[in-house]
């Protein structure tokens, strides 16, 4: 039997991963977290039960895997546009943010049962579900906002001295939230959020702050 190859190990193992958490997905979505097995899933993804430890430890970690799986296309493509800029031009603030603002609607709104889920069993997690969970999920979902405005703060763009990380989370928490309650929680509006004017909204505001123009301001 000829030998396979490093990458193409590393391929089929990206493949198996990829159908065992569209199995869990559908499993999860279907039963509930609490009453799904890992017998379910390997039924749906029609593989052996005992396979499915070879990539994930447990129920919970299957859980928390998911929604870097949803992250993942979107990141890499928007990275890609990135790298491609090249050092001498950089996507401007207003447009960036607001593509990473309609990224995150579009990835919650799609996966927004698995996100009900995800919610709903975090407080039980055990330790290190809820570790892999912040590294995969939230580490990685701000780490490529980290990096844009740490470029911009060295292109002068924005005030020198600021943390990337406190300003990645500040801005995931403006938008976030909106669209948790409407899309995942469900509560609020019986109508769905304007997306677009949200984010017309928040970016300026998070961009240039509330207090208007020294000049502008009304003296009493």
């Amino acid at each position: 039997m000829p030998r396979i190859s490093p990458s193409a190990r590393r391929a089929l193992t990206e493949q198996r991963k990829a159908q065992i958490l569209a199995a869990a997905a559908k499993v999860f979505a279907a039963k509930g977290f609490e009453r799904a097995t890992i017998a379910d899933i390997a039924r749906e993804a029609r593989i052996a039960e005992g396979s499915i430890y070879n990539y994930f430890k447990n129920k919970q970690d299957l859980l928390v895997s998911l929604p870097r799986q949803a992250l993942e296309p979107t990141m890499e493509s928007v990275s890609a546009r990135m790298s491609m800029s090249g050092a001498a031009e950089l996507v401007p603030p207003e447009q960036f943010l607001a593509a990473a603002a309609w990224n995150m609607v579009t990835i919650i709104r799609k996966n927004a049962p698995i996100f009900r889920i995800l919610i709903s069993a975090l407080p039980n997690l055990k330790q290190a579900a809820r570790e892999k969970y912040m590294d995969q999920v939230v580490m990685y979902g701000t780490g490529l906002l980290e990096q844009y405005f740490q470029e911009l703060m060295e292109r002068g763009v924005i005030r020198p001295g600021l943390n990337p990380k406190i300003l990645s989370r500040s801005f995931v928490g403006m938008f976030f939230p909106f669209v948790m309650l409407g899309e995942v929680l469900q509560i609020g509006s019986e109508t769905e959020w304007d997306y677009d004017q949200l984010a017309d909204e928040i970016v300026p505001l998070f961009l240039h702050g509330i207090l208007a123009e020294p000049a502008e301001r009304k003296t009493r």
